[in-house]
């Protein structure tokens, strides 16, 4: 797999682009056709305890992403757990899949990335005590056309975490979310 990695406030030593290469060949047993796998990493000062590093681990493969985030004082440490999250995710994929259809090699949303047998996770920990989730809970609100500045008030009267609204600037429906350092975030979708 061909690991694409950028710093920001962190220097990518050779040494360091090896460790996070040799990590990440662990995900090609997993997923095969990947189009693009990038690792971000990120330095995150903190005023009070110590700095941190924002290791964020995004894969692609025809229509499907694949993402995890973790923090740690260590960069390495931050790298393990991105990549021990990537492959959690993909496992809970096949599992679900594998039940649900009784296959051992699914493609995920229809695209072209394969799941790879239950031989290829030797060495991983069984997922079958995974619990998978299901829809608890459905809930219908009215939607009025918002600005982004209305929306992020709505957020914040409402005391949730995110805000799904009708952007009345682009007139689709978009998300407005809180982010870990206090700002926010807009999830709109795009035309493919």
């Amino acid at each position: 797999m061909d690991l694409s990695i950028r710093g920001n406030g962190v220097t990518i030593t050779d040494d360091l682009r090896t460790y996070a290469g040799e990590r990440a060949a662990r995900l090609d047993r997993l997923v095969t056709g990947v189009d693009s796998a990038n690792l971000d990493l990120r330095h995150n000062h903190s005023k009070t305890g110590p700095d941190t590093v924002t290791a964020q681990v995004t894969v692609k493969s025809g229509p499907t992403v694949i993402r995890a985030e973790e923090r740690d004082a260590d960069i390495k440490a931050a790298i393990d757990r991105a990549i021990a999250k990537i492959e959690l995710q993909v496992r809970k994929v096949h599992s679900k899949r594998a039940r649900r259809k009784g296959s051992a090699v699914e493609t995920i949303r229809g695209s072209d990335v394969l799941v790879a047998p239950e031989v290829a996770f030797a060495g991983l920990d069984p997922v079958d005590d995974v619990e998978v989730g299901n829809v608890v809970r459905t809930k219908q609100f009215p939607v009025k056309p918002m600005g982004v500045d209305e929306a992020i008030e709505q957020l914040e009267l409402l005391g949730h975490d995110f805000y799904l609204f009708h952007d009345a600037d682009t007139g689709v429906m978009s998300v407005i979310y809180r982010r870990r350092d206090g700002d926010y975030g807009m999830i709109s979708p795009e035309k493919a």
